[in-house]
């Protein structure tokens, strides 16, 4: 497989945007939250009236786009790394409790 499936929630012409605890919509695609599981998206779907898109990134494409946020984070100042960093092991920390 040279691509990753994922599925994105339209309602209208807004998608969902994955925000914690209310949701919240973007104009945006690419800025709508990527579910990985088809069954989740329809569920969300269901409940808020919208519908499935499927969607599909290539590996290539996501070696690309990684290499550009790298250095975009690289270019931060230390002390936005810092709080970047620290939020992600709380985050990786609260997943495994």
């Amino acid at each position: 497989m040279d691509s990753i499936r994922y599925y994105v929630v339209q309602v209208d012409d807004r998608y969902y945007e994955g925000k914690i605890d209310f949701l919240t919509f973007t104009d945006d695609e690419e800025q709508a939250f990527a579910f990985k599981d088809i069954a989740t998206a329809n569920q969300l779907a269901n409940k808020i009236n919208g519908i499935v898109l499927t969607r599909e990134v290539s590996y290539m494409e996501l070696e690309d786009l990684s290499a550009q946020y790298l250095v975009e984070y690289e270019a931060l100042p230390k002390e936005e790394r810092d709080t970047i960093e620290s939020f992600c092991r709380e985050l990786s920390i609260g997943m495994y409790e």
